[in-house]
């Protein structure tokens, strides 16, 4: 059993966000996918910024919204939103008093591969 412990996983802080990498995990397993937990700040929001994965986030606690491109909407706990790849986006927390919390999950597509049409 492998085992990463809330007190002892380094944070970072990018994009406006209080990270934790959850996966890759050095020396355990290497998947296809990336993920992270992610912690917005009461009244603050992430950087508009978007990245060359696609994204989906799920959405664990707290409050806000969620810009996506040009689309907003409340989000609240379970709610779990796609973003594709390119697409600018970003989260505010509207709470005074309590972190917005949520995983994030990213990943290459794989490149669009011609058929061999005869």
């Amino acid at each position: 059993m492998h085992v990463k412990t809330d007190a002892d996983d380094l944070r970072i802080r990018k994009n406006g966000c209080d990270i934790r990498e959850l996966y890759p995990w050095n020396d355990v397993v290497t998947p296809p996918w990336n993920s992270t937990l992610c912690s917005i700040r009461p009244t603050e929001s992430s950087t508009p910024h978007g990245h060359a994965t696609d994204e989906t986030f799920i959405f664990i606690s707290g409050e806000g919204y969620l810009r996506v491109g040009t689309e907003e909407r409340t989000i609240t706990p379970g709610d779990v939103v796609y973003i594709p790849h390119g697409t600018d986006h970003v989260v505010t927390n509207t709470s005074g008093s309590e972190p917005l919390s949520f995983v994030s999950i990213y990943w290459l597509q794989p490149a669009d591969e011609k058929q061999d049409v005869r």
